[in-house]
């Protein structure tokens, strides 16, 4: 027996469920297949942040504080320079949520609006007709089913088990992702044994360590992770860095949690005949964060008003019909995600004392007038009046002069922000013709070899950043 629908979903993950839902709602019949049974989607990850304001976007039903999927709803960060003796104070405004209860809420809403949620549920092979997909096999309990669909969407995170498998020349690349194309996470649910004694406040950042104590469900505890790329190796001992200099009051350790997201540039097209790809398994996520979820629901919105215009037409749904979606998505957030990915590649080479300079003088958060708290672009590129950019150039200037900043990092950002613009331009210019989008992507090809690996020095290990 086939199962026919206009759109099967593969991932129930934050990316699969939200265009499930987006889909449902505009009208059209959408089942959603997920490997893993309903109460343990999510349980790999417990706590997890979102952007209030992307949220709110989203148009995501409110959270509530004190529901089980809503620990606090918190608008400052606090950030620490990496000699500790300088607290910065960051607006950000932040829904900290359980993933699986935030799941289980979100799959009660997409039944109630007509979407068929199958789990336990794993994909196994694509169907093609006449060299374009129609279709897929899946296996449920030893079963096989056959579902066909005008569009198949690939929301099954990093392993991309769809885009991963397409055929070479189906107009998606299909990398899977390797040790430098991944940020590996590693999260310790911490309890302060004195929890009146001084401790790092909760949602507190360390910059140079790329570790942070973020909010739990313990309001006694935190979660203490660290992310760093190349292996979990390199995570743990940037954390033990950081341990040996931080002088933190006794703890313990509730439990470990380990993960990994994407760290690189996405496939050059999302779309071809009859597919699209989202999330992780497109490599969507936040270049300085590695968060991807309010990213993709960006990206979701966009493919949700391309697909409904398809949908409504006759006959197989084409890369051609779909190709507004990566246009769209790649001339704003996803040329400004590109510029960010490789003005990093000018950072992450200052060293500690850099960041410390940096950190203080706010030219990392830029701080407006003198009583403001900071609070970080929410456009994801900055713009500086004339002004602005004189006390930025001074401060840089100072900064070099007193030897808080050298000239060869400085000429390695200068270097990286330069091939930023270009390739945040080159982007911009995101081929409308499906026919110019080879020419397009090895352009792209040869702007993103120029892009230098960073290079981080800690006191026990050396970290490159790809």
């Amino acid at each position: 027996m086939v199962e026919k629908s206009d759109v099967i979903v593969v991932g129930a993950g934050t990316a699969g469920t939200y265009i499930s839902w987006l889909l449902s709602k505009k009208g059209f019949s959408v089942i959603l297949i997920e490997k893993d049974r309903r109460e343990e989607v999510g349980k790999r990850l417990d706590v997890i942040h979102f952007e209030t304001d992307r949220v709110q976007m989203a148009g995501i039903p409110p959270f509530q504080v004190g529901a089980p999927d809503c620990i606090e709803i918190r608008d400052i960060s606090t950030v620490i320079t990496p000699d500790f003796k300088t607290e910065l104070k960051i607006r950000a405004l932040q829904t900290i949520a359980r993933l699986t209860p935030f799941l289980n809420r979100m799959y009660n809403v997409l039944e109630s609006d007509g979407v068929k949620l199958e789990f336990s549920t794993e994909f196994k092979e694509l169907i093609f007709k006449d060299n374009k997909i129609i279709g897929l096999f899946a296996e449920s309990n030893g079963n096989s089913k056959e579902y066909h669909a005008r569009l198949i969407i690939d929301a099954s995170g990093k392993p991309a088990v769809i885009r991963t498998t397409l055929p070479e020349d189906y107009g998606v690349e299909t990398f899977t992702l390797g040790p430098n194309d991944v940020m590996y996470v590693l999260l310790e649910y911490i309890k302060w044994k004195y929890p009146n004694q001084p401790h790092p406040a909760t949602d507190t950042g360390y910059n140079w360590w790329l570790l942070w104590f973020g909010p739990s469900y313990d309001h006694d505890g935190a979660i203490l992770g660290v992310g760093q790329p190349g292996s979990f190796e390199n995570a743990r001992k940037a954390r033990e860095d950081f341990l040996k200099r931080a002088n933190l009051p006794p703890y313990e350790i509730i439990k470990k949690e380990q993960g990994s997201t994407p760290y690189r540039s996405p496939p050059y097209s999302l779309v071809a005949d009859g597919f699209l790809c989202i999330g992780d398994a497109a490599a969507i996520t936040y270049p300085f964060s590695g968060h991807g979820v309010t990213a993709t629901w960006v990206l979701c919105i966009i493919a949700s008003d391309v697909i409904e215009k398809t949908l409504k037409t006759e006959g197989y749904i084409s890369r051609e019909q779909l190709w507004e979606i990566n246009v769209n998505y790649f001339r704003d957030q996803g040329a400004k995600f590109a510029s960010l990915l490789t003005q990093l590649s000018g950072v992450l080479n200052f060293n500690e004392k850099e960041w410390n300079y940096f950190l203080k003088k706010g030219l990392i958060y830029q701080t407006g007038e003198e009583d403001d708290i900071p609070e970080p672009n929410k456009e994801y590129e900055e713009e500086m009046s004339v002004g602005e950019m004189l006390k930025f150039l001074f401060k840089i200037v100072v900064g070099l002069i007193r030897r808080k900043l050298s000239f060869k990092h400085m000429r390695r950002l200068l270097q990286a922000n330069g091939l930023a613009g270009n390739i945040k331009k080159h982007y911009q210019n995101y081929p409308k013709d499906p026919k110019d989008f080879i020419d397009w992507a090895e352009q792209a090809e040869n702007l993103w070899k120029q892009k230098k690996i960073a290079v981080k020095q800690l006191s026990s290990i050396k970290i490159e950043y790809h």
